[in-house]
């Protein structure tokens, strides 16, 4: 049985993806190894979050926070990168078909850093927890990365 369903499922509805799209997915119990959706949904999560995380960089005003920023994005790109190929070589390539594009960019004046961070790890651990958790290299990865996000959660209070 498919355990990533939940997360892959809101994910979906996060971003308004019609119910017809929605059902298809649902068809496919196994699809972590078929369609490869949850990871193509993985891939299009982390790349959104780190267009978020640019978007705030622009628009701080704050010095410690502008450069916090731009270090996490910098180095959240590479991380991401590393997971996805490892997640390929061991599940082989994705579409992005079935999940759509990436979700929209919010203002920092029309929404809380902190809110948007706490989001995103809410959603990639329970990736990690769910769709990879048999994969040890792979959870390892996304550690890592919990670790950096974590991290600059910390380095924003400092602003």
């Amino acid at each position: 049985m498919y355990v990533g369903k939940p997360v892959i499922l809101n994910n979906f509805k996060r971003r308004g993806t019609s119910d017809s799209t929605i059902e298809k997915f649902l068809v496919n119990e196994d699809a972590k190894y078929t369609d490869n959706n949850s990871h193509a949904m993985l891939a299009m999560d982390c790349l959104s979050f780190r267009n978020q995380m640019h978007v705030f960089h622009w628009q701080t005003e704050v010095g410690d926070a502008h450069k916090a920023l731009g270090d996490f994005y910098d180095d959240f790109l590479d991380q991401v990168d590393n997971l996805m190929e490892i997640v390929m070589g061991k599940y082989g390539r994705y579409s992005v078909k079935a999940v759509g594009t990436l979700k929209p960019l919010q203002d920092l004046k029309d929404v809380k850093i902190e809110e948007v961070i706490g989001i995103f790890l809410a959603d990639f651990k329970q990736y990690r927890d769910e769709v990879y958790k048999g994969d040890p290299e792979i959870v390892n990865v996304m550690d890592e990365i919990v670790a950096s996000t974590e991290k600059l959660k910390y380095l924003l209070t400092m602003s």
